[in-house]
This record gives C-alpha cells, structure tokens and sequence, in this order.
C-alpha cells in the first residue's frame, strides 16, 4: 500500500523506491554526516603535527627557539582540529541517533499515524518511527546527496527497516522536499534529522516550511534536529500557522550544538 497521493502523483522528477528497487543491498547503520568535512579536517590536523615536528627537528640545532615554538604551535593546533574532528564523529555517529530517538519517544503515538521524513538519509526518522506503528506508514523522502551523508543511499533505509523488522512499514521518495507529491493535509508526523539545512537554501526555506504545513493535518506534530537555525526555524513555522512551538538548544550532548523545534498545526475554528 502506497502513502504517495493519488490526489496528486509523482511527477516526473520524483521516483517512487521500495526495497526491491535495483540489485544491490544496502549498508545497515546511519552514515556520518558531512564526511568530506571531517575527513579534510582530520587530513589538517595530521598535517599540522606532522608539520610542527618536522620544523622542530629540522631547526633544533640552528635555531632552537624556532624549534620549540614549531613544536608548540604545530601539535597544539594539530591537536584541537583533531578534537573537534572526533567531537564531529561522535554527533554524528551517536549524538544524532540519541536526540533523534528523543524526539520520537516525546511524540504520542497511537500506531496508524501517517509520517514523513524529510531528507531522510540513510532511514533514522524513517525506522525509528516505524517501530512505534501497527498499521500505519513511515515514508521517506531525499535526493541522497553524497556528499551529505556517507553511504546515503535509498537501498540503506530498506537495509536498516529490514534489520529492525519494520520493512513492511516503509516506503521512500526520491525527490525534493520543496514539491512534495503528497495531498494536502495527509501527513500526522513530519521529523527531519540534521537534514533543513541542506533541503532548502536559506531564501527558499520559507517555501519548504509551506509545504510542510500544506501536507500536515490538523493537530499533527513536527519535530526538527538540527545543526543550529532553531530560531530560524520556529519563525517559519510560526508563519506558516503552526502552533505549540518550542525550542531547546543542545549545547552538551553535540558539536556543533543540534537544535531541537517540535510544533503543532491547530485544529480549524
């Protein structure tokens, strides 16, 4: 059973997945967001060391206060990209599960909800809130930018559905979050996990958040983790209608610090 609207089909640049879409399985786990940027980090990090320790050594004799300032500086900056190279991995790696499941757990469930996660990467939202359904739909929807997420791929939400038995619970989009193919007020949940930044530029953002109220019901909930923008974002959502706003600011559980905005679409008077 499809949740793609009929109302309003996919058009032609949305595509429509499912687990037996192509040949190759995916992997099983949730990537490491903006690898290019941690791995450049760490390459200057390492270079950094390397580089203060190469100059010591080469300056020691004839210059021995050049040499000790070089093996200072050179480890000393080496060291800290270093640290927030690993601060990176682990918001990554486990900081964005643990909000997220957060996020999920606050939400009431009553187990036939309709939900939409947007740039939903390797799955996160998706599973997470497929294991908290009976009879309901978690769908998915990205373009899977590599250079987003390590490994982004559709056939990985499919991979981790599967290793957390909700398969038969998920389905996914490929497409923009801008233009979703969805009728109006057909969703109960929306999530999106460190991805509105990426989704829309900060001119267009204002069209996405419309679309989200567009596709929302009355009284259904949002909740956003994100890397910072908070504000921005519970602006937008004020804009556009929704009510129940809230906002925390996770200064000691991430690097950068995730923020967190759920809201609510009232009921029509």
């Amino acid at each position: 059973m499809s949740i793609v609207s009929k109302e309003q089909p996919v058009e032609s640049d949305f595509e429509t997945l499912d687990s037996s879409s192509g040949r190759r399985l995916g992997k099983v786990g949730y990537g490491i967001d903006d690898p290019r940027t941690i791995i450049e980090l760490g390459v200057a990090g390492i270079l950094s060391v390397a580089v203060g320790i190469f100059i010591s050594s080469y300056t020691a004799t004839s210059n021995p206060r050049a040499a000790a300032t070089a093996l200072l500086v050179g480890p000393g900056v080496g060291f800290l990209i270093l640290v927030v190279v690993t601060a990176l991995y682990w918001s990554s790696r486990l900081g964005k599960v643990r909000e997220m499941t957060k996020i999920v757990n606050a939400i009431p469930w009553g187990g036939g909800e309709v939900v939409l996660d947007l740039g939903c990467g390797r799955g996160l939202a998706t599973v997470l809130a497929a294991k908290r359904l009976e009879w309901g739909y978690a769908l998915g929807v990205d373009t899977w930018s590599k250079a987003r997420i390590y490994g982004n791929d559709p056939h990985s939400v499919f991979a981790n559905a599967r290793h957390e038995v909700v398969e038969s619970k998920v389905e996914a989009v490929k497409g923009s979050s801008v233009h979703l193919p969805l009728a109006d007020g057909s969703i109960d949940t929306i999530l999106s996990g460190v991805a509105i930044h990426h989704l829309a530029r900060r001119r267009h953002r204002e069209a996405l958040f419309t679309e989200i109220a567009r596709v929302l019901k009355q009284g259904g909930r949002i909740g956003i983790l994100d890397a910072g923008n908070g504000q921005e974002y519970s602006t937008l959502l004020d804009k556009v209608g929704l009510r129940d706003i809230e906002m925390h600011r996770l200064r000691f559980s991430s690097f950068p610090p995730f923020h967190v905005v759920i809201a609510r679409k009232p009921y029509a008077e």
